[in-house]
């Protein structure tokens, strides 16, 4: 995997929109990269884009899962005058909303039919000092589509339940830097895609490895725990994109992972204690292949992990996540060089996990 083809892979994946529970565009651009490298493909009842690589043996079955659902909103209200408002799908901080543009996707059209808008707020010349202090809640904010009339909005194909994501393009920065929405998590689906390619590439491969692009992990795992049931893996890694701390104002006891310093093996979060087996062979892996890695400081947060490790029997399962700065954000950051040792410390756990 060279940095060129991750900087022609990752601008496809970060600019679908794909919120959760309307992740059809996001899946589809997935699906053209990953039919030609898989013996099945399929899209189950609730969403999951399922594949299976098959290897010389049935078992040890090894399923990666990554999400593909991003954090977003949907419209809850329409203005007389053509103003929307927004309920929020996923985990936002309010403060950051302003200002930003969106990128709304009208129900039944063609994914490049897309109406961008501005989130707007009363300006600071129109509030009180007091009002000003405070963080303006969600449920204030409104959606400024350039329009005046009700009328106009329904003509538009946008209604209530009409999804919406903050709109920023995938953009290179000095170095290997590249900055982006929706990195949480289609660059764990890009290390997905890319393991997939590499076994082909390599040829003969003893384990058979399933994947699960998952949908709506930003509101519960609910894709990972069906898919998962599915698969019927014997071992799962989740592959994620974690919080870097790396900046000013955040000390480094408090900070969960750095850029630059490869990808972060969970130990346990919010809702996975990690099997020591697969953090063990994760470590073995790193060490042997020269790959630099960290630990991610437990407990925060939570991922696919936790659903899948409780699925039919019980899981063994590790966390796998690429450093990423500023996530649950309109617009995030991280390291190409990381990525691609994560594509490496995985690849090398499909070749060397045993049971």
């Amino acid at each position: 995997m060279s940095e060129d083809s991750l900087r022609k892979l990752l601008p496809k994946l970060s600019e679908a929109i794909g919120i959760s529970g309307y992740e059809v565009e996001a899946r589809d651009v997935i699906r053209k990269e990953v039919e030609d490298l898989v013996d099945e493909v399929w899209v189950d009842a609730l969403g999951n884009l399922l594949a299976v690589r098959k290897g010389k043996q049935e078992h040890p079955r090894i399923l990666l899962d990554a999400h593909v659902d991003e954090i977003g909103f949907i419209v809850r209200y329409v203005h007389d005058n053509g103003f929307l408002r927004l309920t929020p799908i996923g985990g936002w901080d309010p403060r950051i909303l302003p200002g930003h543009r969106v990128a709304l996707r009208p129900a039944g059209t063609d994914p490049s039919n897309r109406v961008y808008g501005v989130i707007g707020a009363t300006p600071p010349h129109l509030t009180t000092a007091a009002q000003r202090e405070k963080v303006i809640s969600i449920e204030d904010l409104y959606v400024d589509i350039g329009v005046f009339s009700k009328e106009t909005v329904e003509e538009m194909g946008i209604r209530i339940g009409t999804q919406m994501t903050v709109w920023q393009p995938y953009i290179e920065m000095p170095g290997d830097t590249v900055s982006g929405k929706a990195f949480d998590d289609r660059v764990g689906c890009l290390v997905i895609i890319e393991v997939l390619r590499r076994l082909v590439k390599n040829g003969d491969h003893k384990s058979t490895v399933a994947a699960n692009f998952a949908v709506a992990e930003e509101v519960g795992g609910r894709g990972a725990r069906t898919g998962a049931y599915t698969l019927e893996p014997d071992v799962a890694i989740a592959l994620e994109c974690t919080s870097a701390g790396d900046m000013p104002g955040i000390p480094k006891e408090k900070s969960p992972t750095q850029l630059g310093q490869g990808p972060a093996l969970t130990v346990a979060d919010r809702n996975l204690i990690v099997h020591p087996q697969v953090l063990a062979t994760l470590e073995k892996v790193a060490e042997k292949e020269n790959i630099t890695y960290q630990i991610k400081q437990p407990l925060g947060g939570g991922t696919d992990g936790g659903p899948i490790s409780q699925t039919r029997h019980g899981v063994p399962t590790g966390v796998v996540s690429v450093p990423c700065r500023y996530i649950h954000s309109a617009i995030s950051l991280l390291q190409l060089r990381d990525i691609m040792a994560t594509i490496d410390l995985v690849y090398g756990f499909t070749q060397t996990w045993k049971p």
